[in-house]
C-alpha cells in the first residue's frame, strides 16, 4: 500500500471520526467464556473511531450467554439483535448488515480478542480508494497466521494479545498488502462494497463456511480491492466461536464449490501460497521481537547436515534457555546462508548471499542485538563466514567438532575410510590433489586461515583431551578448554512388545489390520512395535512414521530360525478371510510364543489347548487388536484412553 495513500486515509478517518460510527458486529451462539472475553476486549480497547457494538444472538442455547448479552444491551453499551430460532452465521451477519446501511461494518467472531486502537488502524486502511474488505493477522484460522503461516498457533511465549498487537502496529505501521479474498476472526467491510455486492450467501457453497471468501470474490469482480492489514493482530481461540466448525482449512465441499463458481480461485490460492505476501510483515515482527528479548542473543554457525553437531547445538541451546536465546546460521546453497530461529513454534528465517550480502547480514545481527557468535562447523559455508564476527563487532567461540581446522576432509580420513595417520604437508597435499577440499585452498593456506581464525576466538572448546592434543600439534599456542558435550539424563527406556507377523502379507491375510494397528500404536504411544517376516503386496507406512518394519522374502526352511532371532513377545495372525490351515501357524505353535489370531476359519480350531493363545473378532477395530497384543505380551497401555474409560476388550482365550 502506498504510504501517501495511508496518510491520506488516516487524515480521512480522523475527519470522519466525529461523524459516522462503525458497527462492530459480533454474532453469538455458543461459548459463554470466549464470548465474554471477546466483548470485554472490544469495550476495553481504545480507538478514537466511534463505534456501535452490535450483538446478534442467534438463539443461543446457553442461558448464561444469552443473559450476559442482554445485560450489556440493558446497560446501553451494546445493541442486541435477537433471533427467535437459530438461522446460522450468514443470516446473523445479514441482519446486522441491514441496519445502518450508511455505516462500515467490522465482523468480529465471538472467540476473537482485540486490543489498543485496532479499529483506528483498520479504518485507515479501509479509507483508501476502492477498498472493499480489510483483514488482519491472527494466530489461528485466518488469511495470515502468526508465528507459523497456515497454522493454529498459540500466542508466542511471554506475549499478551495487546503486546503482540502493539508489535504489529509498530513493525508494520500503515502497511497493507492486496489479496483476492479475506477470511479470519476480524474483517472490515466498507458500506459501499456491501451495497454493491449484497448479502452473504451460503447456498452456492452448501453451508455458511466460506461465505466471507465468496463475498470477497464477488466484490473483486465488481472492482473492489481487499487488503491485509500488516499492522493489526487479532487473537482467535479458533473453533470455539459461532458454529464450532473446524476451520483450519476449507472443507473439500467448499473448495469444490468455490472453484466451480470462480475458476481462477484455486490457481490464485496456489500463487499466494508460493509468494506468501504476508511473510514480510511477519518477519518484521520477528526481528522486533528478537531485538526486544530480555535475554542475551547468541548465533550458532554450522552446516545443515544435522547429526551429532546439531544435537550438541540443541543441547547447549536448551541449557542456556533461561539466560540466552539462540539463532542458527547454516549453509543453504552455494554461497547462500540461512539465518533462522530454531525455537519450536517460530518461523523466522532469512537468506543472505555471500560475500555480497554479508554486510546486510551483519547489520541485521547488530539491529537485533546478537552478543556473541559460536562456530561449530564450516562445511559448505562460504569462506567469508570467518569474517562475520569482525563484521558484527562481537566476540566468538568455536567448538572443535571433527578436525575441520586442520583437515579439509574434516575427519583425517583416507579415500577408503581409514585414519590417514596425519602425514606431513606433502602427504596432505597429495590427498587434496585427489580430493580437493572446499574453497580451493592448499593445505598450508587452509591451516593458515584457520590458525588466524582460532587465535581470534574468545574461547576454544574441545569435547575430549584427544581432540585438544591433535589440534595443538598444529597450533601449539592455542589454549583449548576440554569440555565434554553436555548430555541430560537419558530417558528411562520402557519395555516394548515385539509383535511379529509371519508370511507374505496381503489384505486378505490382514495387511490393512497390521497397518492400522501400527498407526494406532503410534498415535497413542503404545509400547508395541510390529515386524513382518515376509513381504507385502501393497506399500504401507513404516518406521520412522509408524512402528512397523518389513523383512522381505525368505525361504520356508529359514522361518523358524528367523522367528527365533526376532525374540518375539507375541505372534499375530490377523486373517480377514477363513484360513484353511496356515503352515506359518505351525511354526508359531512350535515356538511357544504367545499368539493372537482372528476368530475366523481354521485358526481358532488349531489354537484349542494352546495355553498362551487368544482370538479377537476378525473385524475388530485396531484398538481392540492392540489391547489383545498388549495383554498377550504382558504389557499395559499406560493410561491410554481405553484404560482410562475402564472399557472391557472382548478377548477370547481359546480353551475348547
Amino acid at each position: 500500500m502506498d504510504p501517501l495513500a495511508a496518510q491520506r486515509g488516516a487524515a480521512a478517518i480522523d475527519r470522519a471520526a466525529a461523524m459516522t460510527p462503525i458497527d462492530i458486529v459480533v454474532p453469538v451462539w455458543r461459548g459463554a467464556d470466549t464470548t465474554r472475553r471477546c466483548l470485554e476486549s472490544i469495550l476495553a480497547s481504545t480507538p478514537r473511531t466511534p463505534f456501535e457494538l452490535v450483538i446478534v444472538n442467534d438463539a443461543s442455547p446457553e442461558p448464561e450467554l444469552a443473559g450476559y448479552v442482554r445485560e450489556l444491551a440493558a446497560r446501553g453499551v451494546a445493541t442486541l439483535i435477537e433471533q427467535l430460532s437459530p438461522q446460522g452465521y450468514a443470516a446473523a451477519i445479514n441482519r446486522a448488515f441491514a441496519q445502518h446501511r450508511d455505516r462500515d461494518k467490522v465482523v468480529l467472531q465471538s472467540d476473537a480478542v482485540v486490543a489498543g486502537d485496532w479499529l483506528d488502524r483498520l479504518a485507515r486502511h479501509a479509507a483508501a480508494r476502492g477498498v472493499g474488505v480489510v483483514g488482519t493477522f491472527t494466530n489461528a484460522v485466518g488469511v495470515a497466521t502468526y508465528p507459523l503461516p497456515r497454522a493454529r498457533n498459540a500466542l508466542p511465549r511471554g506475549y499478551s494479545v495487546a503486546a503482540l498487537d502493539a508489535l504489529f502496529a509498530h513493525a508494520n505501521a500503515g502497511q497493507a498488502e492486496p489479496l483476492p479474498a479475506m477470511h479470519g476472526p476480524c474483517l472490515y467491510f466498507r458500506h459501499d462494497c456491501i451495497a454493491a455486492v449484497g448479502a452473504f450467501d451460503g447456498a452456492p457453497l452448501g453451508s455458511d463456511y466460506g461465505v466471507e471468501i465468496d463475498f470477497c470474490l464477488r466484490a473483486g469482480s465488481a472492482g473492489f480491492q481487499h487488503l491485509l492489514a500488516g499492522d493489526v493482530f487479532v487473537f482467535h481461540a479458533a473453533h470455539a466461536s459461532y458454529g464450532e466448525q473446524k476451520a483450519e482449512q476449507l472443507s473439500a465441499r467448499t473448495q469444490q464449490a468455490l472453484s466451480k463458481l470462480y475458476p481462477a480461485f484455486l490457481q490464485q490460492q496456489q500463487a499466494l501460497h508460493n509468494r506468501d505476501p504476508a511473510r514480510a510483515f511477519a518477519r518484521r515482527v520477528d526481528l522486533l521481537r528478537l531485538s526486544e528479548l530480555p535475554k542475551q542473543l547468541l548465533l550458532f554457525v554450522s552446516h545443515s547436515w544435522g547429526g551429532g553437531i546439531r544435537r550438541y547445538m540443541n543441547d547447549v541451546a536448551a541449557l542456556l534457555e533461561e539466560r540466552a536465546e539462540v539463532l542458527y546460521l547454516e549453509s543453504a546453497a552455494d554461497d547462500v546462508v540461512k539465518l533462522y530461529w530454531p525455537r519450536e513454534g517460530e518461523c523466522f528465517s532469512a537468506y543472505f548471499r555471500f560475500p555480497a550480502e554479508m554486510t546486510l547480514l551483519a547489520d541485521v545481527l547488530k539491529s537485533i542485538g546478537v552478543a556473541r557468535l559460536h562456530f561449530h562447523h564450516v562445511h559448505r559455508l562460504p569462506r567469508a563466514i570467518l569474517e562475520l564476527p569482525a563484521a558484527v563487532g562481537v566476540p566468538f567461540d568455536c567448538t572443535l567438532h571433527d578436525y575441520f581446522s586442520i583437515c579439509p576432509q574434516y575427519h583425517l580420513v583416507t579415500e577408503d575410510g581409514h585414519y590417514c595417520g596425519e602425514p606431513d604437508a606433502i602427504g596432505c597435499a597429495a590427498c587434496l590433489t585427489r580430493r580437493p577440499g572446499q574453497w580451493g585452498l592448499d593445505i598450508n593456506a587452509w591451516r593458515g586461515i584457520f590458525g588466524t581464525f582460532l587465535r581470534g576466538a574468545d574461547r576454544l572448546i574441545a569435547p575430549s583431551q584427544d581432540v585438544a592434543i591433535r589440534i595443538q600439534k598444529y597450533f601449539p599456542e592455542l589454549a583449548i578448554n576440554v569440555w565434554p558435550h553436555p548430555e541430560g539424563v537419558p530417558a528411562e527406556a520402557r519395555r516394548v512388545g515385539r509383535v511379529v507377523v509371519l508370511g507374505n502379507l496381503t489384505p486378505a491375510k490382514g495387511l490393512h489390520v497390521v497397518a492400522a494397528c501400527a498407526r494406532d500404536a503410534e498415535s497413542r504411544r503404545l509400547p508395541l512395535t510390529f515386524r513382518v517376516l515376509g513381504s507385502t503386496t501393497e506399500p504401507v507406512p513404516q518406521f520412522p512414521d509408524v512402528p512397523l518394519s518389513i523383512v522381505g522374502q525368505y525361504e520356508d526352511a529359514e522361518l523358524a530360525q528367523l522367528l527365533a532371532a526376532e525374540r518375539a513377545d507375541v505372534i499375530l495372525f490377523p486373517a480377514q478371510v477363513p484360513e484353511t490351515y496356515a503352515y506359518t501357524l505351525s511354526v508359531a505353535l512350535a515356538s511357544s510364543t504367545p499368539i493372537v489370531a482372528s476368530d475366523l476359519g481354521a485358526l481358532p480350531e488349531r489354537l484349542i489347548g494352546h495355553p498362551r493363545a487368544m482370538t479377537v473378532p476378525w473385524d475388530a477395530p485396531p484398538g481392540e487388536w492392540n489391547a489383545a497384543l498388549l495383554k498377550a505380551a504382558g504389557l499395559t497401555e499406560r493410561a491410554s484412553p481405553l484404560t482410562e474409560r475402564g472399557s472391557t476388550i472382548p478377548l477370547r482365550v481359546v480353551t475348547s
